[in-house]
């Protein structure tokens, strides 16, 4: 009995460890996801549902393109703080400030379009979001700090996009 304890306990600790690491979703897979679970948490029709999860797709694409604009994979960057200089600091803000501004951009763009297909009740869940969910909102759960939204901000946990540099 104790050999099939024993057994069972490294396999599982390989199959967590290493065997069957999770894979990451990349950001299509993952905007899906959170459109499905959205369209269901807003007990949207099957003709309202579909129009919605295109257009979610598509507004999840234009902040990321906003948030990336050449498709820079800025979520790989590692910045020392020790080793910043004032003014790269100083860049570093200007740049999270631009970020923030063109990602506000598209989601006033958005949202008219949003009401074309959803209430203002039902709208107002892909903007803000509760708890400790990924975040995907401009509130994001745990990921506020200054700055808010899905990228987290100053003071947030690790940003949504990879558009979070800090």
């Amino acid at each position: 009995m104790v050999l099939l304890f024993a057994t069972t306990s490294v396999m599982n600790a390989q199959d967590n460890a290493g065997g069957r690491q999770r894979q990451r979703m990349n950001p299509t897979e993952m905007y899906t996801r959170m459109a499905d679970r959205l369209a269901k948490q807003m007990k949207l029709d099957d003709d309202k549902a579909n129009s919605f999860k295109v257009l979610y797709l598509d507004y999840q694409t234009a902040r990321q393109n906003a948030a990336n604009p050449k498709g820079e994979n800025a979520e790989n960057e590692r910045i020392d703080m020790s080793k910043l200089t004032d003014a790269q600091a100083t860049e570093l803000v200007q740049k999270r400030f631009q970020t923030q501004e063109a990602q506000l951009a598209v989601d006033k763009e958005y949202y008219p379009k949003f009401l074309e297909i959803l209430t203002p009740v039902q709208a107002v869940q892909i903007y803000i979001q509760r708890g400790g969910n990924r975040g995907e909102g401009m509130q994001g759960g745990n990921r506020g700090g200054f700055g808010g939204g899905r990228q987290g901000g100053f003071g947030g946990n690790r940003g949504g996009n990879g558009d979070n540099n800090f």
